[in-house]
């Protein structure tokens, strides 16, 4: 029997990935069953069984590849650029495009069924932790660099800003949910985009630390 190269193997997961995401996207994880990945993907139940356990770990396993697919993404629009106002524009720009779709695949909005499923699995908590890691981790270096470069004051709380700045970003998200046949990508980026404008002017026009507010 000829020996099925590696190649070959991660050609059929990522069409089996490919595939349950869009009966995710369409008909939603509660409403979806593996026959719908069966019919989509053209292939077996036998073949999707092989590599994977089941929907639980189909839905992980394609947001978890939406997020990476992001942050290569970003990765190379970040490197032409040269002032920190400039990276943040570009992540922002980056987030909203690719809120529906990215590059025909479905975008981030997977991710809503995601958090719905994560109370009742960990696998998918896991998975959407190690998302908000990863993101957390590209936005602290960018900051870092505005930092280090001047553009942004040494008393910046990097994770704090970070972490706020990506809740901004997801709820946008929501947003865009919410706003429907409505919705206007240039209307989420603006808001975004005010945000950013507000924070960077508000840090390089203070010399020292801003009193906190009592947390208490």
């Amino acid at each position: 029997m000829p020996r099925v190269s590696a190649a070959h193997e991660q050609e059929v997961r990522d069409r089996i990935l490919a595939a349950a995401a869009l009966v995710f996207a369409e008909k939603g994880y509660h409403s979806s069953t593996i026959a719908d990945v069966v019919r989509e993907s053209g292939l077996s139940v036998g073949a999707i069984y092989s590599h994977f356990s089941g929907k639980d770990e189909l839905i992980r396993l394609t947001c978890d590849q939406i997020a990476a697919r992001g942050l290569d993404e970003l990765a190379v629009r970040l490197a032409p650029a040269t002032t920190t106002a400039e990276r943040l524009a570009i992540a922002i720009r980056l987030y909203v495009e690719t809120i529906d779709e990215y590059e025909g695949a479905p975008g981030q909005v997977s991710l809503v069924q995601a958090w719905a499923e994560a109370d009742r699995e960990p696998g998918v908590r896991e998975m959407l932790a190690g998302r908000r890691e990863r993101l957390a981790g590209a936005g602290q270096m960018l900051l870092r660099q505005g930092v280090i470069s001047g553009e942004l004051p040494a008393w910046l709380d990097v994770d704090a800003i970070t972490r706020g700045l990506l809740a901004l970003l997801d709820g946008l998200m929501l947003q865009r949910i919410e706003a429907g046949d409505a919705y206007r990508p240039a209307d989420l980026e603006r808001r975004a985009t005010a945000i950013v404008e507000l924070l960077l002017g508000a840090g390089l026009s203070r010399a020292s630390a801003p009193e906190r507010l009592a947390t208490a």
